[in-house]
């Protein structure tokens, strides 16, 4: 795919007849004139304009990234890391069905005979270090040594991904240099609502200073604790501490049981609550539909239709739920075929795959999921419904073909129904009892969630800060990765940093979205503000619905993210900065609770 894009990417012929296009001025809708547009960026960003032989190098620098962000995923994959942890009764039960049992020889007197010895067993656990893994073991041991070497592990592999980030870095820095930036984060920002790195660094700088006081005031309740439940000889809160006592503290404070949060969302009610979603705000339906033989490429994969009653099918969307061998191994959508429109009677409908990596277990028929999950499947279900939703003349713009720090913005948006009680109460029931999730249980979920909202929030902007360096502009003496990490965690977060820790080779957003990761935050900010002023009032509401469909997500990127945005909900969703456009933080940090009226002004 990526070979055929490059491919076209570097036809003359279709790159002069899009200027062509242009010139003519025979482009009659907006839409057109700016499909015509962006090609030719596309076409340029390409290297298409360039002599002969700096297009060869900026192909091959292309190829040359392609290969080594596909490099840099197999190492993740082939190389999480591992501990060994013995006795096994180190390792909680609730978290021991996540690891693999393992044992060793261990010699001993035997009873029958003084003298001679007997091998025994021992049981352990190997603890795999990958992501979701490593977090439930952070999270739920006691034991500071076990959580201590699993996070060591954890964070220092795979090695090979030091060369791997380097060799990225400096083949994307090249390619910007031929096109003429300084950076390849100016290179990507050519079409982004912020346009440039320096509006991007100094809208997270900001957001880094109002989030610090209260982030301090978070870190020293945790190192509080920690210290009353270990004794004053505990100097300091360490980085394997973090998740294990914020967890004690959520649940001490709001007596929460994984378990049974979990036990009220059985993955067939979970896909209640995403038809609820399309019924109650679109009237539609959405339902499975049978596949022709061979049109699936798993078993397990369903195929659903969004049905309108009258307007007919809008789209069709895989749901590929479970983990297996060999598979993608996270949470995204993925376009198999964009909509647009073929004449003025008829539309290529849209087709898109979600994909998701929901633990089946062994001792139970029902798979439940985690409230993270859940709110996982409703924000990748807003992708899904960006796409399936929009209705563009051209395929260039359908569905998250838009600005990249636009793209996150309806996902951040759904993710807040799995958090309402409104919309929880609708579909969320116990798998055996039948029972509507208790008021009281989601006020839990939502306090839970609020106790380290600073600490989160200063985590998220610390990585976006990472992903500005690695790929700004290089210094003339270059700094390793390694420092780099370091020098902005002292800066921008609490945690200490641990020499030998590499949290960058593993994060696989930087190669995704390099240097656009910052994109999280601005949709963060733009969804609490539509939320706000839109939503939080009657979530359910087929008016809220129209509005969404009519003045967002149908336009997919045929429009200026900032013109939907301003038109969705007024005025005071975004804010002008430097000549590039930056959302306004005031809903996003009033919901947080960390607005005071020191920092109300910075955020208009």
């Amino acid at each position: 795919m990526m070979l055929t894009i490059e491919f076209l990417n570097t036809n003359h012929t279709l790159y002069n007849a899009v200027k062509k296009a242009e010139q003519d001025g025979h482009l009659l809708t907006e839409e057109a004139r700016r499909a015509a547009l962006h090609l030719h960026i596309d076409f340029e960003k390409g290297g298409i304009h360039l002599p002969s032989g700096k297009l060869d190098r900026v192909n091959q620098l292309n190829m040359d990234a392609h290969k080594l962000c596909r490099e840099y995923g197999e190492n993740i994959i082939n190389d999480p890391g591992y501990v060994d942890i013995f006795p096994a009764s180190r390792i909680p039960r609730q978290i021991q069905h996540l690891l693999k049992p393992i044992y060793r020889l261990t010699s001993g007197v035997s009873k029958e005979s003084l003298g001679s010895y007997e091998d025994e067993q021992e049981k352990g656990f190997r603890i795999i270090t990958e992501p979701r893994t490593l977090f439930s073991v952070l999270q739920l041991t006691p034991d500071e040594q076990v959580r201590k070497m699993a996070y060591l592990k954890g964070s220092s592999v795979p090695h090979a991904n030091h060369e791997v980030l380097d060799k990225l870095i400096n083949s994307r820095h090249e390619l910007a240099q031929i096109m003429g930036c300084k950076s390849y984060a100016e290179f990507v920002m050519q079409l982004n609502m912020a346009s440039s790195p320096e509006v991007v660094v100094s809208f997270l700088q900001e957001m880094s200073n109002m989030v610090k006081e209260k982030a301090d005031e978070e870190f020293n309740t945790i190192r509080n604790l920690k210290r009353d439940v270990c004794g004053q000889r505990c100097v300091d809160l360490e980085p394997w501490d973090e998740a294990y006592y914020t967890t004690m503290m959520k649940s001490s404070a709001y007596n929460l049981d994984s378990a049974v949060v979990a036990s009220y969302f059985s993955l067939p009610q979970c896909i209640e609550g995403l038809k609820l979603l399309v019924k109650s705000l679109f009237g539609a339906s959405f339902d499975s539909v049978p596949m022709a033989p061979g049109e699936s490429w798993h078993p397990d994969v369903l195929k659903m239709c969004i049905h309108h009653p009258e307007e007919g099918d809008l789209g069709f969307l895989y749901l590929d739920l479970f983990s297996r061998k060999g598979k993608y191994p996270g949470c995204a959508t993925f376009a198999i075929k964009g909509g647009r429109k073929i004449s003025e009677t008829e539309y290529q409908l849209p087709v898109m795959a979600l994909v998701f990596n929901f633990s089946r277990s062994h001792d139970s028929s029902i798979v439940r999921l985690n409230h993270s999950e859940l709110e996982t499947l409703f924000h990748e279900f807003g992708h899904a419904l960006h796409a399936l939703l929009s209705r563009t003349d051209y395929q260039h713009f359908a569905g998250t073909r838009v600005a990249l720090d636009f793209a996150e913005t309806p996902s951040n948006l759904f993710e807040y129904y799995a958090w309402d009680y409104r919309v929880l109460k609708k579909f969320a029931r116990h798998y055996s009892t039948g029972e509507v999730i208790p008021e009281k249980l989601v006020k839990s979920l939502n306090g839970a969630r609020d106790m380290f909202a600073a600490t989160e929030l200063q985590r998220q902007i610390f990585y976006a800060l990472v992903d500005q360096t690695l790929f700004g502009e290089q210094l003339s003496v270059p700094r390793d990765t390694n420092s780099i990490v370091a020098h902005l965690k002292r800066q921008h977060s609490n945690e200490k940093h641990v020499e030998g820790t590499h949290m960058h080779i593993r994060f696989s957003h930087f190669l995704t979205y390099g240097a656009g990761y910052y994109s999280y935050l601005y949709a963060k900010c733009f969804a609490a503000t539509i939320w706000k002023k839109l939503c939080q009032e009657d979530p359910l509401s087929p008016t809220t619905g129209t509005l969404l469909r009519t003045k967002l997500l149908q336009y997919g990127g045929a429009k200026e993210p900032a013109d939907l945005l301003t038109d969705l909900v007024g005025d005071g969703i975004v804010r002008y900065h430097n000549g590039g456009i930056v959302p306004d933080v005031t809903s996003c940090l009033e919901e947080l609770k960390l607005l005071d009226d020191k920092n109300r002004h910075i955020g208009k």
